[in-house]
């Protein structure tokens, strides 16, 4: 008997729960995209032709259709990220047009909208089934279904360039990061460096250079421009001269051949631009935020003032305290850019008498890992174990969980935790492979994936994580909690499905909450040494640098937010003058204690609005953050001091914010939680500035 094609390539496997991953090979791409395009077009003319127009019919044949893209993109588009190779991506950028293709083809399809149209005229629907029809008219409305003629034939083409550009600008930020090696050989160059990091840089240097030795005493070390390297690097290096150079080549990443962005820049807000007025919008900005909780760029620049107002003279003075600490400290040269997170780490170190190497040895992550899941089970009444052997990963260190509620399955994620930047993209993320829905009865569970690139274990020590790395773990968690304890059972609204992209961060920044908190601190902290806890008075100073230089981060994320409403508003990219970095440099003056480099060309790398879901949206941070602390509010209000108070809290959130999803407006769903509309309040106090 002869094997079908579905029963020989991975993606198209019938029967199977979570992706096969060891199985999958580039050469299995363009075969599962091309029968998933011929079956999703067998499915719309069906749904056409389909003279039931009631929601169940029409609404699970939608439904059926956007699962079963997922089913097949969802694990390719994953490697692409986390297992990137000449190959994979020839294909990938092959074959991803069909799928933009296909679903432009999807939300264009005027039979379809018709009778979306008419559903949503019939008043016996429920609240959720509105929510879902609306969300889906919206999705058509702003693909282009009301354009016609050649309207809508440039609308189609445009929707396909800034695809290939996307892609095209984040594998240049991928190559261009990949491509910068710094090779130190003489222990001079490493003064003032932590042990910890001559023995990364030294298993860095022998991983890379295979066969050749290195020994974290003598050396040789690789120096990169991945985060869990450039980082450390520029807050203890002793050289300045070092600093300096791994500074400028961080600030130029894609803005050089053969990986240069520079040029990209103007032709995606110049698509984005033509786009929106396509749609009727004056810019991309107002497009973006119209389907936003804001709603208005009104009210995100009077957010972003309120912020600015009580955040800039600080600023100013942070800034100044720090010239100050770096000049009596010996240091005669001006404070320049690569002098920052230097003094910035003397000073905190000298005012809380916290050294970070020290407090990282208190976070392994394994300890991490078991702690975060009893928070987990304290608040939201879930249990999470491991099930790695049971499925196939993408890598020997990914790890697989399931999660359960009361003793039933109820989700399940992978974790990558480390720096992988061969092959890997630098960031943490969380993305989703399946959301939760009821189909013919049958309840198919959340799947998910948590991505970092956390340290990576050196020598028999586990990964041992800076506080800064914890705190990104916890909410990469909060995105994933989001997905995997709906209670909603339509995929398009369940988990972060269907919401407003400006509340996606209230989950993710809300979980960082805890992180501060004695009683988590004592779950998630053990000496990799000693066994013992961090100490009270470590935690205690932990808990006051929380406000340390406070004003000066919240102003960074002004500025980064700024930058892209303007680039997306006001710029004109067919301008004589049009320089986006002369917006950014513009935008630093009003904003920041201190401006760029006139050769900061950090745009390039800037994939949040360039290559990812944050174009004319990076503000949505600090949006949510304001959500997410006055969320924690309430349970400082009920307390935090025992369990049971944690857990009271805990439900409310898991049962609303959580469980909800998208099934409301964010407003709604907010007041449902709270019992009234969020305010600054809770985050300027937070950071002192109230």
């Amino acid at each position: 008997m002869s094997i079908t094609v579905k029963e020989q390539n991975p993606l198209l496997r019938d029967g199977v729960r979570y992706p096969l991953f060891a199985e999958i090979s580039h050469d299995h791409v363009e075969e599962a995209v091309a029968h998933l395009v011929a079956d999703i077009e067998r499915r719309i003319v069906n749904l056409e032709n389909d003279s039931n127009d009631s929601f169940d019919s029409v609404y699970q044949q939608l439904e059926d259709i956007s699962v079963e893209i997922g089913k097949v993109w969802s694990p390719i588009s994953h490697l692409q990220h986390v297992k990137n190779s000449v190959e994979l991506r020839e294909v990938y950028d092959r074959v991803q047009l069909r799928i933009v293709d296909l679903n432009l083809r999807l939300n264009q399809n005027e039979v379809i909208y018709r009778k979306l149209f008419k559903l949503s005229q019939d008043k016996s629907l429920t609240g959720v089934q509105r929510r879902i029809v609306d969300l889906r008219l919206r999705e058509a409305d702003l693909a282009g279904i009301s354009l016609e003629g050649e309207k809508r034939q440039r609308f189609n083409v445009i929707n396909e360039k800034l695809t290939k550009l996307s892609t095209q600008f984040e594998n240049n930020a991928l190559d261009s990061l990949k491509e910068f090696e710094l090779v130190l050989t003489t222990i001079d160059q490493m003064a003032g460096l932590p042990e910890s990091f001559l023995r990364l840089s030294s298993q860095s240097y022998r991983l890379a250079k295979k066969g050749k030795e290195s020994t974290p005493t003598a050396g040789p070390w690789l120096i990169t421009l991945d985060y869990p390297c450039f980082a450390p690097f520029m807050e203890y290096s002793e050289r300045r001269d070092l600093r300096e150079k791994l500074y400028r080549a961080r600030i130029a990443i894609a803005s050089q051949e053969p990986f240069d962005n520079s040029g990209l820049l103007c032709d995606i807000l110049r698509l984005r631009r033509e786009q929106a007025k396509l749609l009727g919008f004056d810019n991309y900005a107002d497009l973006s935020v119209s389907v936003k909780m804001a709603g208005r760029t009104e009210r995100v620049k009077r957010l972003l003032d309120e912020l600015h107002a009580a955040s800039h003279q600080r600023g100013k003075s942070e800034y100044d305290e720090l010239v100050t600490y770096a000049r009596q400290c010996g240091q005669k040269e001006n404070l320049a850019h690569w002098d920052m997170s230097y003094w910035t780490r003397r000073l905190e170190e000298d005012r809380f008498n916290l050294d970070e190497e020290k407090l990282r040895r208190y976070f392994p992550l394994p300890r991490v890992m078991r702690g975060t899941f009893k928070l987990c089970q304290t608040l939201f009444d879930i249990d999470v174990r491991e099930h790695t052997s049971e499925v196939q990963v993408w890598h020997k260190d990914v790890k697989f969980y399931r999660v359960y509620k009361k003793g039933k399955r109820i989700a399940a994620f992978y974790f990558d935790p480390y720096s992988r930047p061969q092959n890997k993209l630098s960031g943490a993320w969380m993305g989703t492979l399946t959301d939760r829905r009821r189909a013919r009865g049958k309840l198919e569970k959340p799947l998910c994936y948590v991505v970092c690139n956390f340290t990576p274990p050196v020598g028999n020590e586990p990964s041992l994580l800076t506080f800064w790395e914890v705190l990104t773990l916890f909410h990469e968690l909060g995105h994933a909690l989001h997905g995997m304890l709906t209670t909603i059972d339509h995929a398009d609204i369940s988990g972060g499905g269907g919401i407003e992209w400006d509340a996606i961060e209230l989950p993710s920044q809300f979980m960082e909450n805890f992180c501060y908190l004695d009683s988590v601190i004592r779950w998630i902290s053990k000496h990799v040494d000693s066994g013992k806890p961090l100490p009270t008075e470590m935690l205690r100073r932990l808990q006051d640098k929380r406000t340390f230089r406070a004003a000066s981060k919240i102003l960074r994320q002004l500025f980064l937010g700024q930058t892209d409403l303007q680039l997306h508003e006001y710029f004109d990219p067919d301008s004589a003058d049009n320089d986006p970095f002369a917006v950014m440099r513009h935008v630093a003056e009003q904003t920041l204690p201190v401006t760029p480099l006139d050769g900061d060309r950090f745009l390039c790398s800037f994939g949040h609005i360039f290559a990812g879901s944050y174009a004319a949206g990076y503000y949505s941070y600090k949006w949510a953050e304001v959500l997410s602390a006055d969320a924690f509010s309430l349970f400082r209000e009920n307390g935090l001091e025992t369990r049971a108070q944690l857990r009271k809290s805990g439900l409310r959130y898991r049962d609303t914010i959580l469980a909800l999803g998208g099934s409301m407006h964010p407003d709604t769903l907010y007041k449902k939680f709270r019992g009234r509309p969020p305010t600054t309040e809770a985050l300027l106090q937070e950071y002192g500035l109230s």
